[in-house]
């Protein structure tokens, strides 16, 4: 006997979509666990995710929007223009974006701004946080050297479960 199994359309876009929305959650408990300069933002302005990524993205980050972060209410931004240097606590960097993030990433060096990708070149690069999928499960690695230089810092409670901490 001869078993042959169809993946339909739909339960490929669901699991995207739930991988992308596990994303968005990993990346938002992250923000949790970082401290911002206390000069970085007034404490009543909105605490905004920016990313440019495609609408599955986008619809997943939707899941945080309104929640909170050191008290301020989440903001979810799709307004990067061609620079990726934006008015943000939390700027996702997707693949199409690894030359824009190279030519901003002297300035991004500089400011509070967490810097999240899910693309190994771009955290190669010198993005602050990878987020992938390792053997079926969702994992993140922190480049320490560069959230410590522009400010930030994450809990150490939560490096402990990062897949891999750079110096």
């Amino acid at each position: 006997m001869t078993l042959f199994m169809v993946t339909s359309s739909a339960s490929n876009d669901r699991a995207i979509i739930e991988e992308n929305q596990a994303k968005a959650l990993l990346t938002y408990n992250i923000a949790k666990f970082t401290v911002w300069p206390p000069e970085s933002a007034p404490s009543d302005a909105p605490f905004t995710f920016s990313l440019s990524e495609n609408e599955a993205m986008a619809k997943a980050f939707q899941v945080i929007e309104g929640q909170q972060v050191n008290g301020r209410t989440v903001k979810v931004s799709r307004d990067i223009k061609e620079r990726l240097f934006v008015d943000s606590e939390v700027l996702i960097i997707s693949k199409h974006q690894l030359q824009a993030f190279v030519i901003a990433k002297d300035e991004l060096y500089h400011s509070p701004i967490l810097t999240v990708t899910a693309d190994p070149e771009i955290f190669d690069a010198g993005a602050m946080v990878l987020i992938e999928v390792v053997d079926d499960r969702l994992s993140f690695s922190v480049n320490l050297g560069r959230v410590k230089a522009s400010g930030l810092e994450i809990s150490g409670n939560l490096l402990r479960h990062a897949q891999e901490v750079k110096f």
